[in-house]
């Protein structure tokens, strides 16, 4: 059961791909570009951060209180693996955060840059 809602978390692959496939035609500029990065950050945070995490819970909880013996070190394995998964899950998401505010700080400079070249022009 809980590998298949596990699967849920590649969801973002698909914009993921689709952002890697408009960055090597070098469609940085298009809006298509952009409604995928809304839709690779949204789904990224909504299927492994919040489903992903919601899931983890529901995960640990069965299996501490399993009526069914479960072999301990089986436990310790899907714990380490489930504790794996969640870092890598975090850092990522907070990968793709700084990104984000990165390329939109840089956005915001060239615009003032460019701003400021107008306004210089009109007084000349």
């Amino acid at each position: 059961y809980y590998g298949a809602c596990f699967m849920m978390f590649e969801i973002s692959t698909l914009f993921l791909n689709i952002h890697n496939t408009l960055e090597d035609l070098e469609l940085q500029e298009a809006i298509l570009y952009y409604i995928n990065a809304t839709a690779l950050v949204s789904s990224f945070f909504f299927a492994r951060i919040v489903y992903g995490t919601i899931l983890s819970i529901n995960v640990w909880r069965e299996l501490a209180n399993s009526t069914i013996p479960i072999n301990p070190l089986a436990v310790s394995f899907v714990r380490l693996a489930n504790i794996t998964l969640m870092s890598l899950s975090y850092y990522w998401f907070s990968v793709i955060i700084m990104t984000a505010k990165r390329n939109a700080l840089d956005a915001d400079l060239i615009h003032a840059l460019d701003e400021m070249d107008k306004h210089q022009i009109k007084t000349e």
